[in-house]
């Protein structure tokens, strides 16, 4: 299975004067979803950083914001990899209410780097085997 779906609730701090979630939480959301999936895939960031040595970064992102969160709402993020070759991962993200309302769509794009050099690696063999 190539997805995940992450729930949760907003928190106030995550929202505006008027109450509404702040656009700049929604990538916040999908590096929760796309965390959650490493640890569902017994792949969490910690074993990845400190037994393998390797960081996942962040190489582009995109948002389509359809509706708004509120504080209290709960919510869903279906994590779905959709793409994956010898340097390059992608995500895909759909962040729905409980109601199904879909609230953004977003993708993003990774690459693996050594910790200590900083220069890009391929995907290591125990990401790329079980995700």
């Amino acid at each position: 299975m190539n997805y995940v779906v992450y729930e949760r609730k907003v928190f106030f701090y995550e929202t505006d004067a008027q109450g509404i979630v702040h656009h700049s939480n929604y990538p916040r959301y999908f590096e929760e979803a796309r965390g959650f999936f490493l640890e569902k895939k017994g792949l969490p960031y910690e074993i990845i950083r400190d037994k393998l040595n390797i960081d996942i970064v962040l190489l582009e992102l995109k948002i389509k914001y359809k509706e708004y969160l509120r504080f209290g709402d709960r919510f869903k993020i279906k994590a779905v990899l959709t793409d994956m070759n010898k340097y390059f991962f992608s995500f895909k993200y759909t962040l729905q209410t409980q109601n199904k309302k879909v609230v953004c769509e977003g993708y993003t794009k990774h690459c693996c780097i050594n910790r200590n050099t900083k220069k890009i690696v391929s995907i290591p063999k125990q990401i790329s085997d079980l995700i």
